[in-house]
């Protein structure tokens, strides 16, 4: 069994993704003769996420998983993905986001004559445009050149019919499959921390649980928090702060021991401010 769709099959959560994945599985044993160098016969992704579902390592494990299946589709260039934010242009200015989409592929081919790989495209700021003209220049372009792309267009407005209506409009220009993503729930996240905290042999007691635990739902609830990456880096400032201060952390931390990690902590304040810079600027 291909080692990759394994590791994707052992992701938490993910069930749209992977029913998408077992398709792809069962596309790739039918299609086995697949000439090399043929156009992709995948359907591009309309896909529905909310913050911190952690796109990039998802977008990561869909690339690993097509190169692993040679038969499905080819990557030629420096990269087997790239982000790209698709920025709002009002009717009657000019519309640069071709060019600058043209840029990114030029980048993402590197010395190469041509870019194959997958292209994830958010199109968050047209959620509201979507029938303007501008934006479906940028359709027809995306159709008429994207045989050696596999296009992610991804939205994250929680409003089922706007995404309908979104979906229909790309759905005349692309052949699509739809994947929704639900972000992780609090316990899922404080199991994950706990068990990166074990891995640096840091136990909590009940009430070290319920203090990080507000901790996260506080960091859920930020617009641009990141999933298990925000975690992941509480966990390690929570290992740095406790090996720092002390060789061995022995019993199980209590909540009086993890004050500095409260959901109204200046720590947390600060690591809510840092996200929102960070997100804002687009990385």
């Amino acid at each position: 069994m291909n080692q990759i769709y394994e590791k994707i099959m052992e992701q938490k959560g993910l069930d749209s993704f992977k029913k998408l994945i077992k398709k792809w599985e069962a596309l790739s044993v039918n299609i086995q003769d697949k000439p090399v160098g043929a156009p992709i016969i995948l359907p591009d992704i309309f896909m529905i996420s909310k913050s911190g579902t952690g796109r990039t390592h998802l977008l990561r494990l869909l690339g690993e998983y097509l190169a692993s299946r040679e038969n499905l589709m080819d990557f030629y260039g420096d990269v087997k993905f790239f982000e790209f934010m698709l920025n709002y242009c009002p009717p009657r200015e000019p519309f640069t986001e071709i060019q600058r989409l043209m840029s990114e592929i030029s980048d993402a081919a590197g010395f190469r004559s041509e870019y194959r790989g997958i292209i994830y495209i958010d199109v968050d700021e047209w959620r509201d445009h979507f029938e303007e003209k501008h934006f479906a220049s940028f359709l027809e372009y995306i159709a008429d050149n994207s045989d050696d792309w596999l296009v992610v267009f991804s939205v994250t407005d929680n409003d089922s019919e706007k995404n309908a209506r979104i979906e229909a409009f790309l759905s005349a220009y692309l052949r699509l499959e739809r994947v929704t993503i639900e972000p992780p729930t609090v316990d899922e996240l404080m199991k994950y921390l706990e068990e990166l905290l074990m891995a640096y042999g840091i136990s909590v007691d009940e009430s070290a649980k319920k203090l990080l635990s507000e901790s996260v739902e506080r960091l859920c609830h930020n617009k641009y928090y990141d999933g298990y990456k925000t975690i992941k880096m509480l966990g390690k400032d929570i290992a740095y702060s406790i090996y720092a201060e002390r060789s061995n952390p022995g019993k199980p931390l209590s909540a009086a021991e993890l004050t500095e990690f409260s959901k109204d902590s200046e720590y947390l304040n600060r690591t809510v401010t840092k996200i929102e810079k960070i997100r804002k600027i687009g990385f």
